[in-house]
C-alpha cells in the first residue's frame, strides 16, 4: 500500500487534568497509512494454537482480560463477520496474527516495567467506538483517554471502513506505564504490532548536545548584552 500521511503535521494534544493535584500531559500523534512500525517491537502477536502470545518482548506485560472478549486471530482466517476484521496487511495472510478487543466489556492492557515515552501500533477499520487508556509512571499525571477519531489524531472517520490500515506514533512527555485499549459497545478493535520504548541513549546524547548548544549560544548573547551595556 503507498504510505499517505494521514497527519502531516503532529498533533499536539494536551490532557486537562480532572483535579486539581493531577498534572496535565503533553503528547503528539502521527497517522500514516500502511504498516509503518519504526520502533523496537513489542509483539507482533505471534500465537501457540491456545492463543497465548509467544512474541512478547522482555519487560512487557499483556492482558487480555480473560472473559474471552480479547484475543488473537489469524489473519489467514479472514473476515470473522460481525465480530473481527483483519487489518489490511494481515488479512488472508496466514500466521499474521492481530489483536481483537470486542465490545461490552473487553479490554486488553499493555503494561511496561519501565514505561515507555513512544508507542506505536497497526491498526484496521478505525471505528468510532474504539478506545484507548494510557497511564504513567509518575501517578500524579492523570489518565488520558482518547476516543474514536482521536486515536488517530483525526483523519479518516471512524466509520470502520475494512480497507483502511495505518501506523498511529504517540510521543508523550513522560513516561506511559499501562495503555488499554477498548472498544465502547460494538465490535471490535483490531490492531497489530505494539512497538515503543524509551529513547535510545544515542538520542538522549543529541537531546543533550543540543541543550548544550542551545545554552552556549544564550550565554554569549547576554555576554554580548553586557559588553555593550558598559561600552
Amino acid at each position: 500500500m503507498k504510505l499517505r500521511l494521514l497527519a502531516l503535521a503532529a498533533t499536539t494534544a494536551t490532557a486537562l487534568a480532572a483535579a486539581s493535584s493531577a498534572s496535565a500531559v503533553t503528547y503528539t500523534i502521527n497517522a500514516v497509512a500502511g504498516v509503518n512500525i519504526t520502533d523496537p517491537l513489542i509483539t507482533d502477536f505471534n500465537s501457540d494454537q491456545a492463543g497465548n502470545i509467544t512474541d512478547l518482548a522482555t519487560g512487557y506485560q499483556f492482558d487480555q482480560g480473560g472473559n474471552g472478549l480479547a484475543f488473537t486471530r489469524d489473519g489467514g482466517l479472514g473476515l470473522l463477520p460481525n465480530v473481527s476484521a483483519p487489518p489490511p496487511a494481515d488479512n488472508n495472510v496466514s500466521g499474521a496474527y492481530y489483536e481483537t478487543v470486542l465490545g461490552n466489556g473487553g479490554s486488553a492492557t499493555l503494561t511496561s516495567d519501565v514505561g515507555m515515552n513512544d508507542f506505536q501500533f497497526y491498526m484496521g477499520s478505525p471505528d468510532d467506538f474504539n478506545g484507548m487508556s494510557f497511564t504513567f509512571v509518575d501517578t500524579s499525571n492523570q489518565a488520558v483517554t482518547l476516543n474514536g477519531q482521536a486515536i488517530w489524531g483525526g483523519n479518516p472517520q471512524g466509520n470502520g471502513d475494512q480497507s483502511e490500515g495505518f501506523t498511529v506514533s504517540y510521543h508523550f512527555d513522560t513516561a506511559v506505564k499501562s495503555i488499554t485499549f477498548t472498544s465502547g459497545n460494538q465490535n471490535a478493535f483490531e490492531f497489530d504490532k505494539l512497538a515503543g520504548g524509551v529513547p535510545e541513549p544515542a538520542s538522549w546524547a543529541l537531546m543533550m548536545l543540543g541543550f548544550g548548544g542551545a545554552g552556549s549560544i544564550l550565554r554569549s548573547k547576554r555576554r554580548r548584552q553586557a559588553v555593550a551595556a558598559t561600552a
